[in-house]
This record gives C-alpha cells, sequence and structure tokens, in this order.
C-alpha cells in the first residue's frame, strides 16, 4: 500500500479536522437553539466522520496495522467510553426483561444511544471496505450489536421513526444474521438476545426501512366527543408499536373465542407502519384504547383484492380493527371503519375490502350499518371461516 507523503497527510488531516469542528460547532448551536434532540443528528455524524477519520489514516498511512490489532484497539475505546458503556450496561443487565430494559432506557440520554449506534456504523465501514469481515467481529462486538438493535425501545424510540438514516445499520445487520444462520444452523435465532423483536429477512429485502415516518404525509391529531367523554385520533407512529401490540393481546384475551381474530404478527404491523394506515383512538388519559390497520392500494398478499395489479390499486383492505373490552360502547370501531372511508376516497380508491367472523355480529353490524355487503365466504388465516365485506366508493 503507498504511503501518503508527509505534506499530504498534513492537509488530509485538517480538512477532516475543519469539516469536523464546523459539524461539532452546529451542534453546540442546535443544542442551544432547540434543546438535545436536534443536536443529536448532527453529533452522529460529527463522531461517523471521526471514526472514518480514523480509518482513513490508517489505510492511508500504509502502517502495518494488521486487523486483530485494529479490532483490538476498538473493543478497548469501547471499554473506555462512557457513553457507550452505559448504554450496555442497561442492555445487557436487562437481556430477558425488555420492560425493565425499557424503563431505564429512559434515563439514557439521546446522545449516548446515537454514540453506540455510531460505532457500529464505523463497524459497518470496515466490513465494507474488506478491512474485516463479519466472522472477524462477530466474537468481540456480535452480542453488544444485537443486544442493541433487538431492543424493542431502541427500535421505536430511536431507530424506526428516522430508519431511512440507519441505512448502514440494516445492511450490517442483513449481513450480520446471514453469517449466524450459517454460522449456528437451525438454532441460529435461539443464540441472539431479544430474538422475538429481529427484524425479518422480508423486512430487510424488502428495504422497509427506508420508509419512515418522516417520509409519509400524516394528518394532526382530531378530537371528537362521545358519550361525554373526549377522545383523539391520529395516525400511530413507531412509538406506538408495542402499545398497539399490548392492546391487541388485551383484546384477542377477552374473546370467548379466540378464532373471532387472528391478530396481527409484529413484522405485519412494523410493515403497515412503514407503508399504510394505522390509525389510532387514544382515550382522555392519552391510553391507546381502539386502533386499525389499513393496507392501503398496494401489491400485497394482505390486500384482499383479487384480479389485476391495478384492482390492488384501487382497492384498501380493513386488515384488523380492535378496542379495548374496557372501552367498548363508545362507537370507536365505526369512527376507524369511517376514517377508512375518508382515506381511500382522498387515495381515489375504488372499493375497500374486510374479513369478519361470522360469528363475530358486532364487527359485522358495524361493517353493515357503514354501508359494507358481504360478497363471500371463504377460508382464511390458515383455515378460519370469514365473510368477505366490500365498500363501494364508486357509489357513494
Amino acid at each position: 500500500m503507498a504511503r501518503f507523503r508527509h505534506d499530504n497527510k498534513i492537509k488530509f488531516l485538517i480538512i477532516f479536522a475543519s469539516i469536523l469542528l464546523i459539524l461539532l460547532c452546529l451542534a453546540v448551536i442546535a443544542w442551544f437553539r432547540t434543546g438535545e434532540e436536534a443536536s443529536v443528528g448532527i453529533f452522529s455524524l460529527a463522531v461517523t466522520l471521526l471514526g472514518t477519520l480514523f480509518i482513513a489514516v490508517e489505510l492511508k498511512n500504509g502502517q502495518d496495522v494488521t486487523c486483530s490489532d485494529m479490532l483490538i484497539d476498538l473493543n478497548n475505546y469501547f471499554h473506555d467510553s462512557d457513553r457507550l458503556m452505559k448504554v450496555y450496561d442497561v442492555l445487557e443487565r436487562h437481556e430477558t426483561d425488555p420492560e425493565a430494559c425499557r424503563k431505564l432506557l429512559k434515563d439514557v440520554r439521546s446522545v449516548e444511544v446515537a454514540h453506540y449506534c455510531t460505532f457500529f456504523e464505523n463497524l459497518y465501514l470496515l466490513y465494507r471496505h474488506h478491512i474485516a469481515e463479519i466472522e472477524d467481529l462477530d466474537d468481540l462486538f456480535g452480542y453488544r450489536f444485537f443486544i442493541f438493535v433487538n431492543n424493542p425501545y431502541i427500535q421505536e424510540k430511536y431507530i424506526l421513526p428516522t430508519s431511512s438514516s440507519y441505512i448502514q445499520i440494516f445492511k450490517l445487520y442483513d449481513a450480520w444474521t446471514a453469517h449466524r444462520r450459517r454460522k449456528d444452523g437451525p438454532d441460529w435465532r435461539n443464540r441472539i438476545p431479544f430474538s422475538k423483536y429481529m427484524f425479518s429477512p422480508e423486512y430487510l429485502k424488502n428495504r422497509l426501512y427506508l420508509n419512515d415516518l418522516s417520509l409519509k404525509e400524516s394528518d394532526g391529531p382530531v378530537t371528537f366527543d362521545t358519550k361525554g367523554k373526549q377522545f383523539t385520533i391520529k395516525d400511530c407512529t413507531f412509538e406506538n408499536l408495542s402499545e398497539i401490540l399490548d392492546l391487541q393481546r388485551r383484546c384477542t384475551d377477552a374473546l370467548p373465542d379466540p378464532d373471532i381474530y387472528y391478530p396481527l404478527s409484529r413484522d405485519e404491523l412494523l410493515e403497515s407502519l412503514h407503508l399504510d394506515m394505522v390509525p389510532g383512538i387514544f382515550a382522555p388519559d392519552g391510553r391507546l384504547v381502539a386502533a386499525a390497520a389499513i393496507v392501503t392500494g398496494r401489491i400485497s398478499e394482505r390486500n384482499l383484492a383479487e384480479g389485476s395489479d391495478d384492482d390492488k390499486k384501487a382497492s384498501f383492505t380493513f386488515d384488523a380493527v380492535f378496542v379495548d373490552p374496557d372501552w367498548r360502547g363508545y362507537g370507536l370501531q365505526r369512527v376507524l371503519i369511517d376514517r377508512a372511508a375518508d382515506k381511500a376516497r382522498e387515495a381515489g380508491a375504488k372499493q375497500i375490502l374486510a374479513t369478519v367472523s361470522p360469528d363475530n355480529s358486532h364487527s359485522l353490524n358495524n361493517f353493515a350499518t357503514a354501508g359494507y355487503e358481504i360478497i363471500a365466504t371463504a377460508s382464511k388465516y390458515g383455515g378460519l371461516t370469514r365473510n368477505i365485506l366490500r365498500y363501494d366508493l364508486t357509489a357513494r
């Protein structure tokens, strides 16, 4: 490898140091003007640049630095960093208890989480430039990587809301999980912390992370009164992901027959938060008490429309709707049904389809009152009998 001439090396360092100084100044200005959260992105970029500078200088110097030496240095840096170790300590002590971890992570500053994430973005640079292979990184950093990116609170609070900014993390995740599958065989998931919350191969293959909420149009919250109570309806965000799943669980637990409702998986809900409509209704105390997942006109197995791709694009699908058992009787399901119709019209859709169990008389009545008609009965969701309902948007 060719060496830098001394004067070129100095110029190289001066340019990068200047850029770094500018970014840090911008971070300080953002901090005083708008608070910590607004400066995290700039700070993260600055730290990433610093890490890239370190790697670039090592390479350009042409010194006989082995991959092992570099990894040892990075490992020492990790352990010597108060920011990194503060985040890791919370994650590691509560590996089997995500809720306890969630509570403690609320005391961790955003800038510390950004620093942890940036460390692994720099590891991706090593991998991308063939300086280190995943197997080189795995022994030292694999546990520390997965315990971070698979933590549900980290995902919902930090990564998912601006997921298109974390492309390097997701690419590293894809490569790392592929390595674990090859290395550990059929039981590879059991060797990964928080495996319940892993991003699926389909999620990574379809690059859903490129569709974050900052790129979606979203209506502001709307309040409405019913039976003396004031509710708020608004689009759910990734920070509501665990809350939605908890609401769904309470609803299914209260059903006399579990086959009446086929629950959404976490992966399906995550997909809809990226691509579809997930309106939620919040009680006066701010608690989520009703939600729906409405698949917009896109090509998907979850789209119930039959026929050509054009037919699917002209059709919305009411994929799920559930109301907290403690808040039934307030007409909340009907509010969500009406909101779906309004949004489908705005999007130029021709119809909305839904599936309802023949034994779910309450939901059947709500959909019928809203103008839905039963058009077929079919076996769905692994053999469950469902009525297929249709709402014709062109007739109204």
